[in-house]
């Protein structure tokens, strides 16, 4: 059965709103706070987690742990958090909220709670168990599209072409 074109469309344009607000609420709690949305959701997150190390904190909020080293430099340069060594392994640097921080994230009450939170809470049970199975289904094919095709590995010695440097446009070999 082919899939419906307009539905299609209707979910991408969905999407696309849902972007733009994510983007548009961020841009307005950056003002508020002088914290951005990802900074506040770094802070969130070490209130529920303190002294987690960077690359958990990273998994706990789907971001790249290189983004969330800068993230940590900038609320560490704001004495909103405090990295420190991890005890039982030394290559570990653990990130853990400072008063200041906590203090920040006190006086962003309305930042600090995603408004989505509050639509979601009057929903009916079944509408929600609806909405996470199809967000989850989503999430799904965002993360292989994500990933990109899989591609099969040759046995063997590769072929010439496939061992050969390529030439790039411009450039004169030596």
């Amino acid at each position: 059965m082919a899939a419906d074109k307009n539905l299609i469309g209707e979910i991408n344009n969905n999407l696309r709103h849902l972007i733009q607000l994510l983007q548009t609420r961020s841009k307005k709690i950056r003002k508020e706070t002088g914290i951005t949305g990802p900074q506040l959701l770094a802070m969130k997150t070490l209130t529920e987690f303190p002294d987690i190390s960077i690359s958990e904190l990273a998994r706990r909020i789907y971001l790249h742990p290189a983004t969330v080293v800068g993230i940590v430099d900038r609320l560490e340069g704001r004495s909103f958090v405090k990295r420190r060594r991890s005890k039982t392994d030394l290559r570990q640097v653990n990130v853990r909220l400072t008063a200041k921080g906590k203090g920040a994230l006190q006086k962003a009450p309305g930042a600090a709670r995603a408004p989505v939170l509050d639509g979601l809470e009057t929903l009916p049970d079944r509408k929600l168990k609806r909405l996470s199975v199809s967000l989850a289904q989503l999430v799904r094919i965002l993360d292989l599209s994500a990933k990109g095709p899989i591609l099969k590995r040759r046995r063997g010695r590769p072929r010439k072409e496939e061992s050969m440097p390529v030439k790039r446009r411009g450039r004169k070999s030596s």
